[in-house]
Formats: structure tokens, sequence, C-alpha cells
């Protein structure tokens, strides 16, 4: 575990490095499109994370319980690449030229052949942190941000442009094929079987990738959404550009790691699965505790930090950091009260937490109320709504098995 955890910090400063130097290579205008074109492929390979949760607790559960399924995860898995890949470049033409001014077609096929590689690492993702190869997970994380962070440094020193970062982008989606070779361990595991039949692990894969689809509209499709919604709205002094900076950099410190926890966050509750709802206690004190402290921080610390770091349009004040940072603690506790569900195999919560949270928050950028307050208020009230109605649907159901 002390190697998946130096990997979640060296991922999330990697995630970091790129997106406070690419204001400094790009143009704003530029900025702005590679940080939709970074939040739309996040958001998308957020769905397919749905097959790692899946994968991680039957596996996870067929070594806890002895029970052996027929699934092969490997052939959905591949499925799902392909799918993902053809649905990327049909759709394409619709949207891509409202996220980028040039390079329609290299963005469409760099996204698409990311996609379609990056579900074969989400299956393999799942397989480690089911049977807790811990190593050999740490190794595909750690991987996955250093062949982006290799591709950063010539960006950066020679001047490139959007294309450049959007090969940064997707290129980590390679990484599984590294560890394969690597490791006969990791060779070996994709054989392991599951607790369930192959029809009920595409069941189960498919409820879990709608909710992680879901997901990604709140932790990392957001400021495509705002470039999309909000374009027109007043900014009170404060830049589009500015704001999706600050909405990414407040969400990074918290929810790069706890997304990268989320394998072993199921494994816990799967073995506390009598006693979720209090195992539920520290995870999320925790994580409120980080967002405290992060806001604090963020409103004393943060526009100095900005005004050293970024050119002075992306500059956002202390206040609304403070704001942004919190809410950030808001998604992390739902992203918890989520794995939960996933553990409890209450799939359908799980969605419905989620959903009810995107409704929330879409509905509240659709409101009249300005570029800052509509995203600071949509953060916020997304998520705890999201929170209630699991932390309920985990007591009703906890309720129910005691009766």
């Amino acid at each position: 575990m002390r190697f998946l955890s130096l990997a979640t910090v060296f991922a999330a400063l990697s995630g970091f490095a790129i997106i406070i130097l690419a204001p400094r290579i790009l143009s704003e205008a530029l900025t702005v499109q590679f940080m939709a074109l970074w939040g739309l492929f996040f958001a998308c390979t957020g769905i397919i994370d749905g097959l790692t949760q899946e994968t991680t607790r039957a596996i996870s559960a067929a070594e806890e319980s002895g029970r052996v399924g027929n699934a092969r995860p490997i052939r959905f898995a591949v499925a799902v690449g392909l799918v993902m890949a053809l649905a990327i470049i049909a759709s394409s033409p619709l949207w891509m030229p409202h996220l980028v001014d040039t390079h329609h077609a290299t963005a469409t096929v760099l996204l698409a052949c990311g996609l379609g590689l990056y579900a074969c690492q989400a299956l393999l993702s799942g397989v480690l942190s089911g049977l807790k190869l811990w190593s050999e997970y740490a190794g595909l994380l750690a991987l996955d941000s250093g062949i982006r962070i290799l591709l950063l440094i010539p960006a950066w020193l020679l001047g490139w442009g959007l294309p450049a970062f959007i090969l940064i982008t997707v290129i980590g989606a390679l990484s599984w094929c590294f560890i394969l070779a690597a490791s006969p361990r990791a060779r070996q595991a994709l054989n392991k079987p599951t607790d369930v039949s192959a029809r009920t692990f595409r069941s189960n894969a498919l409820q879990a990738m709608l909710a992680t689809g879901a997901t990604a509209v709140l932790i990392t499709g957001f400021p495509t959404i705002m470039k999309a919604l909000l374009s027109d709205a007043p900014t009170n002094g404060v830049t589009m550009g500015g704001l999706v900076m600050a909405v990414t950099l407040t969400r990074a410190p918290i929810l790069v790691p706890l997304q990268r926890f989320q394998s072993a966050l199921i494994v816990f509750f799967v073995e506390h699965r009598g006693q979720i709802l209090s195992a539920l206690a520290k995870p999320i004190c925790g994580v409120f505790a980080v967002g405290g402290v992060g806001a604090v921080a963020a409103w004393l610390l943060g526009p100095t930090i900005m005004r050293l770091v970024f050119p002075p349009e992306f500059v956002v004040p202390g206040p609304h950091l403070a704001v942004l940072t919190f809410a950030s603690a808001c998604a992390g506790a739902l992203m918890i009260t989520s794995t939960a569900a996933v553990a409890a195999e209450l799939h359908r919560l799980y969605i419905l937490g989620w959903v009810v949270a995107s409704i929330v928050a879409i509905g509240v950028v659709l409101l009249p109320l300005g570029l800052v307050p509509a995203v600071c208020i949509a953060l916020f009230l997304g998520p705890t709504a999201g929170i209630l109605v699991q932390v309920l649907g985990l007591l009703s159901a906890r309720t129910g098995e005691d009766a």
C-alpha cells in the first residue's frame, strides 16, 4: 500500500504539472480548448471506470467467498473499447467543432484511440486491485502519469501546440501494455475468475458504468459543461479560463488521489460489508477535514499562488477558491458513499445518487445566476444531494436486512 500511496501522489502532482504549464505554453483560448478536451477524455474514462469497479468487486468477492462464476471480463472490456472508439468517431462532427477551433480530425482520432485502449487499462486496474496486487497496480498508476510527464517536457521546452497536449491527454492509456509485458503476475491475474455469471457481470458492469458516467459529469467533465452552457453568463471580473482552471485545481488535490483509491475502498467495504454505515464514518470525516483545511489555505494563499504561476487573466479571488475547494470535499464524500454502495451490490443506488447529483448541479448551472455563483452553488448542492440519497439508501438496505 505504500507504493500505491506514492503512486497516487505522483499522479496528482503530474496532473498539476500539466495543468499549470498549459497556460504558459498555450494561449488563453487554446488553454480553454485543451481543458475542454482534457475534461471530455477523463469524463469518458470515468464512464469506463465502472468496469474497473465491477471487476474489482467481482474478483475480490470471489477471493473472499470462494464462489466461482463463468464471467471473463477481458471480452467485455474489448467490446467496450471498440464501442467507445466508434462512438467518438461517429459523433465527433456534432460536438468537436464546439470544443476546438482547429485540428478536429487529429483530436477525434487521438480521443478514439485513447478511449479504446483505456478500456483494457480499466480492466487490468480492476483485476490487480481485486487481487490486492498493489505493487503492480501502483506501477500502472505511476506509468500512466509518467508517460504524460515525459511528453510534457519537450512540449514545454519546444513550445508545441494543441495537438501535443491532446496526445499528452490520451497517451497514458498505453500503460497497461507495459505492465502486462513486464509482470508475469499481472498476466496470470487476467485469468482469475469472478463470483458471478457472464450475464450478471455484464449487467453489473453496465450499471456501474452508467453510474460512473454520471460521476464524470461532476468530477472531470464539469469544465466542458461550463464552456458549453455558461459562455455567455456574466463573469463579474472572473474569466472563463480562470474559473475553469480554478475548478480543476481545487478538485485535483482531493479527488485525484481519491479516484485512485476507489478500488481499495471497494475492497475495504467488501471486507466490512456487515458494518458499512459505521465504516463510512472515518473516510468521510477524513475527506471533509482535508477539504476544510484546504479551503482555508485556498482563501489565504490561492490568489497569490495563482499570480505567481499563471498569467493575470487566470487569477481567481480567494473566497471563490475556498468554496470550490470545500465543494470538492463534498464530491469526494459522494465518491466514498458510492464505493460503499458498489461493495453492497446496490448498483441502482450508486446510479441514483450520481444522477440526482448531476441533475441538481446542471439545474443550478441553467439558472440565471452568473458564472461564479452558478458554478460554486452547483458544485456544492449537487454532491450534497447525492450523498443524502445514497446514505438514506444504505440505511434503508441495512434496516431491511435486520428486519
